[in-house]
């Protein structure tokens, strides 16, 4: 991530000890998303290539009277082949970030477990050497969040804003089965823990002072 923070993935139990145990990324397919009807999980804007938006469109009849149909219009364009693309999430705790210590509790629907990588840096390398050595083209990074009416590309790394509370970072593989894919990095027992997400924001704390302090610069 580049800066002081961690990953935290929310779920079911029994999936996050096989992510513990197995290292298994459940990626589900990029249709799944936009077909999902849960507004906190379903987005029919994630990984589209390109938006565009217009006014409602209005017209004068022979008599003068004039006439608006009905709302704006908006034109969603879908990357190519999107049923190979597939993802997988996880919440980035950023301290310095505003908004995203202590977290939402939003996120707590995901889940009533939540896994705590205790070395990211150390699940990054990982991660980044399983999917060489599997051969999967994949990239991963933080969500930036854009204005809910963006127009414009978007593309698989730029949300709506009215997510921001997920503070999301994301592994994106481009070429999978068009289905739900699993990867497997191997144990990550040593580098995680497993706790009640209502548990995270009692347990987790973030010593700004000492950051502060290790931040300042030496003085002649």
């Amino acid at each position: 991530m580049g800066e002081p923070g961690t990953l935290i993935k929310f779920g079911r139990i029994e999936h996050l000890l096989q992510l513990q145990n197995e290292g298994l990324l459940y990626m589900n397919h990029l249709p799944y998303f936009w077909e999902l009807e849960d507004e906190d999980r379903g987005d029919p804007f994630d990984c589209i290539a390109e938006v565009q938006r217009g006014p409602k469109i209005g017209f004068t009849l022979p008599d003068g009277k004039e006439v608006f149909m009905e709302g704006e219009w908006t034109i969603r364009m879908h990357p190519p082949k999107h049923e190979e693309i597939n993802l997988f999430c996880m919440y980035a705790l950023r301290p310095l970030i505003k908004g995203t210590f202590p977290v939402d509790e939003r996120n707590f629907r995901f889940g009533e477990h939540a896994l705590l990588l205790i070395n990211p840096s150390e699940f990054m390398r990982r991660l980044e050497s399983s999917l060489k050595s599997q051969r999967i083209f994949a990239n991963a990074d933080l969500v930036e969040y854009v204005d809910d009416k963006h127009i414009g590309r978007l593309g698989p790394f730029k949300k709506l804003r009215r997510f921001t509370y997920q503070s999301e970072w994301r592994l994106v593989s481009y070429t999978g089965p068009g289905k739900p894919r699993e990867i497997r990095i191997g144990s990550i027992q040593d580098i995680s823990v497993i706790m009640r997400s209502e548990e995270v924001n009692k347990e987790i704390t973030v010593d700004f002072e000492d950051f502060e302090q290790d931040a300042e610069p030496d003085r002649a």
